[in-house]
């Protein structure tokens, strides 16, 4: 009993919870069902936009292989292509040689034979100094340029030896009507438009009982005209298939040969460099060797020394260093840079062992 009391006593309270509570569900419930509408509706949107690239993709035709021509043509280009750039840089390395000669001869020929004359006027027999440098050759000259011709459609010959197979089509129903109509292959006299008809009528009974002229001269013409078709496209089918392995031949020979020619100009980019390096050293020999000469100027001067025994002992050891200098100018100038388009060992060494005496001199000079 008293929990019956206690019951009807917290009725009332409870039932306004519940209604609270019932009214939150209801609110939250509503917003649930906004939020899975919201989703739904993005992800119909999301759909609709994949559905047409979808559709595009599926619908996107697939790439038809290229016709022999165009095959041929691409290669042609790329080869063309190929070669300028080769030709560009070409130029420049040779623009560059134009300039390296230049200097050679306005700036390192006069001050070399300015040393050579101080060295003989101290009784050495001098240096003869030959430039072989500029002697290069930046392309392999037994290397031929890869020449692409266009393909030949085979249309032409195609259309004459289908012609060529019509009239024989058209020889043989005249045999087999001359023969059918009891005439002769080669008649005794000009025939008239009678004797055509008869021989066409002839050619009809193949497809009736009664001769026809007009038929049979269909029949003539129609297959003279099916076999020349045949002929035609059967040749033309062949020379494209043969067109295709002569493409893929092209391309080929199209790629290996854009190949060694990256390969030339890798070479030259080499040359390039080296040639840089070559008139950066050079540019340190002549600077030295133009305070070295103005120092023989002095010492031959001041100390009157007509031989090198009766130098200065320091005046001795910088004519050494100018001999030194003019001897490592020998062989550096004298090593020809690149032979068929590629850099020369030689120069390769000489130039290192003429930057280890170079730098040892410079060294000097600050220790």
């Amino acid at each position: 009993m008293a929990y019956e009391e206690k019951s009807t006593h917290q009725a009332p309270a409870t039932e306004e919870g519940m209604n609270e509570t019932l009214e939150a569900a209801e609110e939250r419930a509503a917003e649930l069902v906004e939020a899975a509408e919201e989703k739904s509706a993005e992800g119909s949107e999301a759909g609709q936009e994949e559905a047409p690239k979808a559709s595009e993709s599926h619908e996107a035709p697939a790439k038809k292989p290229a016709r022999p021509q165009e095959r041929v043509v691409a290669a042609r280009e790329m080869v063309q292509s190929t070669e300028a750039e080769i030709e560009a840089c070409m130029l420049g390395v040779q623009k560059e040689l134009e300039e390296f000669d230049a200097y050679e001869r306005e700036a390192l020929e006069p001050l070399i034979r300015e040393s050579k004359e101080l060295m003989e006027r101290l009784g050495d027999q001098g240096v003869e100094i030959e430039a072989a440098v500029t002697a290069v050759e930046l392309e392999d000259p037994e290397e031929e340029k890869l020449q692409i011709e266009d393909l030949p459609s085979g249309k032409l010959g195609a259309w004459f030896w289908g012609l060529i197979a019509g009239v024989a089509t058209v020889g043989g129903w005249y045999a087999y009507a001359a023969q059918k109509a009891g005439e002769p292959l080669i008649p005794s006299t000009v025939p008239d438009m009678g004797y055509f008809s008869k021989l066409a009528g002839k050619v009809s009974l193949l497809l009736g009982p009664a001769e026809n002229p007009s038929v049979g001269a269909a029949v003539v013409i129609g297959s003279a005209l099916v076999v020349w078709w045949l002929v035609y496209m059967i040749l033309v089918a062949l020379r494209n298939a043969k067109n295709q392995r002569i493409a893929q031949e092209v391309e080929e020979q199209a790629h290996f040969y854009c190949q060694k020619k990256e390969e030339c100009k890798t070479k030259m980019e080499e040359v390039r460099e080296h040639l840089d390096a070559l008139k950066n050293t050079l540019q340190k020999y002549e600077v030295l060797l133009r305070e070295k000469n103005a120092g023989l100027h002095r010492a031959i001067f001041i100390e009157e020394a007509d031989s090198f025994d009766k130098l200065h002992a320091k005046s001795q050891e910088m004519a050494r260093e100018v001999q030194a200098m003019l001897d490592e100018l020998k062989k550096l100038l004298a090593a020809p840079m690149a032979r068929s388009g590629a850099l020369t060992q030689e120069s390769v060494e000489a130039l290192r062992h003429a930057k280890r005496v170079i730098n040892d001199l410079i060294l000097r000079l600050y220790n």
